[in-house]
């Protein structure tokens, strides 16, 4: 594997782990906020929060992890594309 997409790779998985703990933070934030409702009062839509509120910044944080690991994963699918050892197995010139 190349240097470049050693560290594509890397980064991707950084970035997954930060998507995780946001992820699980958020999810937890939600259930404790469901359980403040009686079970028959409770909706089937899980709970966002209103702007400026714990849970709406732990939502707002996970999105924007998501948004992050989104682009790291299409910047390692580019590079594996540009990849030098790709070139070489399809028998193309080399630029």
């Amino acid at each position: 594997m190349t240097p470049g997409l050693q560290t594509r790779r890397r980064a991707l998985l950084i970035v997954y782990g930060r998507y995780l703990r946001a992820d699980r933070a958020w999810r937890a934030a939600q259930t404790e906020a469901m359980s403040w409702f009686p079970l028959n009062m409770r909706s089937s839509v899980p709970p966002i929060g209103d702007p400026g509120s714990p849970l709406r910044r732990l939502y707002d944080c996970r999105a924007k992890t998501l948004a992050q690991l989104t682009a790291a994963h299409r910047k390692l699918n580019e590079a594996k594309r540009r990849s030098p050892s790709r070139i070489e197995i399809l028998g193309l010139p080399t630029p």
